[in-house]
């Protein structure tokens, strides 16, 4: 067992106290002040330098507990199950499709390739301009990308 030697004092801490104290609950850093003392009879003038200590308390960050999820029901995993599902099906088909685009060819020949778009009442527009091809094989590429990222992007388990 180890024995203290109390001193009787006012109650208060000496300096040395209170910087080991400080020093165990926060950091610590030093700052020298200079300070000058002129006496009344102006003979002599006394440089002093003091050290202040600014303390800098740590701050422990506490990232909040998530709340667990709740459980689901039967019905509610299968009814995720066949989201998931459709979900998949959508991105295999688009996938498929951008394949698909990606084997055209654009030739040098202006007649080679051609665009022809019906509409629900049988009217037609065909093209086969090969800028024009290009551009609408480029649009619908970038579409199908899009397309797929938003699918992959809602596909979570």
């Amino acid at each position: 067992m180890e024995t203290l030697t109390v001193k009787k004092t006012n109650g208060k801490a000496t300096q040395k106290e209170v910087a080991s104290i400080n020093a165990k609950n926060s950091v610590a850093t030093g700052v020298m002040v200079k300070t000058e003392q002129v006496k009344p009879n102006g003979q002599e003038t006394v440089k002093t330098a003091q050290v202040v200590e600014k303390v800098q308390e740590v701050i422990k960050v506490v990232e909040p507990i998530a709340p667990p999820k709740p459980q689901l029901t039967l019905e509610q995993k299968i009814e995720r199950i066949e989201n998931l599902k459709t979900l998949i099906e959508k991105r295999e088909k688009l996938e498929a499709s951008r394949k698909k685009l990606s084997s055209f060819v654009v030739g040098a020949n202006q007649f080679s390739e051609c665009i022809v778009l019906t509409d629900e009442n049988g009217n037609t527009f065909k093209t086969s301009n090969t800028e024009v091809f290009t551009k609408v094989v480029e649009t619908i590429n970038n579409t199908l990308v899009s397309k797929i990222t938003e699918i992959e992007q809602q596909i979570e388990f």
